[in-house]
């Protein structure tokens, strides 16, 4: 598992991730958030106020999906962290986020 991860939004932003050690997010400030497979394919983006709750769907997404690693974006402006989730659930199209 890489330490930082970039993906790239359908707007061409690159967007860069840390790996939340332990798969806990060490913070409770605002920001963006992944689940990534072993295969480094994103299952789940999601964004929160507070980034402990990045964890709400990871059950879910490792038992049905794989997820290995959670990595997370600091980004405390609403409008920010909403324009960047919805780059990329455009661009790469979780599988976790199509019934969303």
């Amino acid at each position: 598992m890489k330490p930082y991860i970039e993906l790239k939004g359908a707007s061409g932003a690159v967007y860069r991730y840390k790996l939340a050690e332990n798969g806990e997010p060490g913070t409770t400030i605002a920001g963006n958030f992944v689940y990534v497979d072993a295969k480094g394919l994103v299952v789940f983006a999601g964004q929160a106020n507070n980034l402990v709750d990045a964890k709400a769907r990871w059950s879910e997404a490792c038992a049905r999906h794989g997820a290995t690693c959670l990595y997370t974006r600091l980004n405390v402006s609403g409008a920010s962290r909403a324009d960047e989730y919805s780059d990329l659930v455009i661009a790469l199209q979780p599988v976790m986020n199509q019934a969303d």
